[in-house]
């Protein structure tokens, strides 16, 4: 952990406390999330940011979570607005039925949030100069709010037999900004290039 890193975890557990919430920093990989597991996650309602540590994206997953805590902080009306989209995709995953195009709408709203989160994240990194290569974040950024797609396809949290991540392929085609408006369409080329890590 660089200078920069231990001054933005130091901010961010600062931050938290302010509003009576707190940082968890799991020992493994990936921490626990209901039934599953996964790198990181904010809960407003448990008031706490929890992170894997020993995770080679940390400091990446602890910039995304803390921009959630900053979206539900700022009242930011997408946040607001996804809260019950979240859950009604959440219960879906799990099994329950919705009408079909509720379900479309509500992984709508989840991939305008997680756009907007990345947006927040890109300007801390200028803000507090973090040692994340920008163009390679906005780029893993795409990548994830694309993979919702997949995610409402399969009917599953859990899509990938490989990670779209790590595939030179698959990054190189993402964008490099967020003008493309990944939570509204996914092009053809990147549909394809994601299926094919399922």
């Amino acid at each position: 952990m660089n200078r920069k890193h231990r001054q933005f975890v130091k901010h961010v557990k600062k931050h938290l406390s302010k509003h009576e919430m707190r940082l968890v920093v799991g020992r493994g990989k990936s921490v626990n999330i209901g039934k599953g597991r996964c790198e990181g996650y904010f809960d407003q309602d448990k008031k706490l940011i929890k992170v894997a540590g020993n995770n080679s994206a940390f400091l990446e997953t602890l910039l995304h979570e803390y921009c959630h805590f900053l979206q539900w902080l700022q009242k930011s009306k997408i946040y607001k607005t996804s809260e019950k989209h979240c859950l009604i995709v959440e219960n879906w995953l799990q099994g329950k039925k919705y009408p079909e195009y509720k379900v479309k709408r509500a992984f709508y709203w989840l991939r305008k949030m997680e756009r907007e989160c990345e947006q927040y994240a890109v300007k801390l990194i200028n803000k507090y100069e973090l040692p994340i290569n920008k163009v390679k974040y906005i780029k893993s950024a795409n990548c994830y709010i694309y993979a919702h797609y997949m995610m409402e396809k399969k009917r599953k949290f859990s899509t990938f037999r490989k990670s779209p991540f790590k595939s030179k392929k698959v990054q190189r085609i993402m964008p490099s900004n967020f003008k493309a408006m990944s939570h509204q369409t996914i092009p053809q080329k990147i549909y394809e290039a994601l299926l094919s890590c399922v």
